[in-house]
């Protein structure tokens, strides 16, 4: 059975091709959950989850999740702290990460 939804929500998924943390909004999958499209009921989540299904048949992404988001003045960003971290990369070794590349996105 599936957990009942409660509040805003969101959804994440991860890059296929290096497992980056993505979230999607109205222009397709970003790094940066801040423009994200949140969802504020059952059928908005369902529509969501259509189009996050068809890029995991494409093999965008995949281990779509939908999960709580927070909505205030700088814009959306997840409601947990396990996806917060997700978002924002390794935390043991963060010389090693994504983040040091000089191709990371911002």
């Amino acid at each position: 059975m599936a957990k009942k939804l409660s509040g805003p929500q969101m959804i994440v998924a991860n890059r296929l091709t290096d497992g980056r943390a993505l979230f999607l909004t109205a222009e397709g999958w970003a790094v940066e959950p801040t423009h994200s499209i949140v969802a504020h009921d059952e059928d908005e989540v369902t529509a969501l989850l259509a189009v996050a299904n068809a890029d995991v048949k494409a093999n965008l992404v995949l281990a779509v999740e939908v999960v709580a988001a927070d909505v205030g003045e700088g814009g959306v960003r997840p409601g947990h702290i396990k996806t917060q971290m997700q978002a924002k990369g390794p935390s043991v070794r963060t010389d090693l990460g994504y983040q040091v590349s000089p191709f990371w996105e911002n």
